[in-house]
């Protein structure tokens, strides 16, 4: 189980904090951004005092209890699950797989989800290399079963 971890980050003027196991994202004020940081090593008396200057007290402790508070909903640097040990279920069926082997599409849908084939990032060319290593992380074994299903398009651009 891997222990509680956040990635926090300031995009167009919001701060943002990440709960990497549950998948919560926060919008924070910038007192909540800066405590965060010290939150787990420090008590909150250490924080009082590191902030002084910041924030008044009555703020930094209603803060500190947002945060335990989160913390305890699950919300903030909440537990990972452990999936070391789960049994392999023998008949599992992979119902449909769609793999990403090109980044480049010549039709040009004004609809299409991959922004008219470039995928908002430039195109690049399929590679055959990377259609059969990208399968192969299912192992041997999903070659040789009789209930996978697995199937490509490709629409090339020349």
């Amino acid at each position: 189980m891997s222990n509680g971890q956040i990635h926090k980050y300031y995009l167009n003027n919001r701060y943002i904090v990440l709960d990497v196991n549950s998948g919560g994202v926060h919008i924070v004020d910038k007192i909540v951004y800066d405590i965060l940081d010290y939150y787990k090593e420090e008590s909150l008396n250490d924080i009082l005092a590191r902030f002084s200057n910041t924030y008044d007290s009555k703020s930094i402790g209603e803060v500190y209890g947002e945060i335990s508070e989160l913390e305890k909903q699950g919300l903030l640097f909440s537990q990972g699950s452990d999936f070391t040990n789960i049994p392999y279920n023998e008949d599992n069926i992979i119902k449909a797989m769609c793999l990403h082997i090109a980044h480049d599409c010549n039709l040009t849908c004004k609809y299409c989800f991959a922004s008219q084939g470039d995928f908002k990032g430039g195109k690049i060319p399929y590679v055959f290399r990377g259609r059969k290593e990208g399968f192969g992380i299912f192992g041997p074994k999903f070659w040789e079963e009789k209930k996978s299903r697995s199937g490509f398009f490709l629409v090339e651009s020349h």
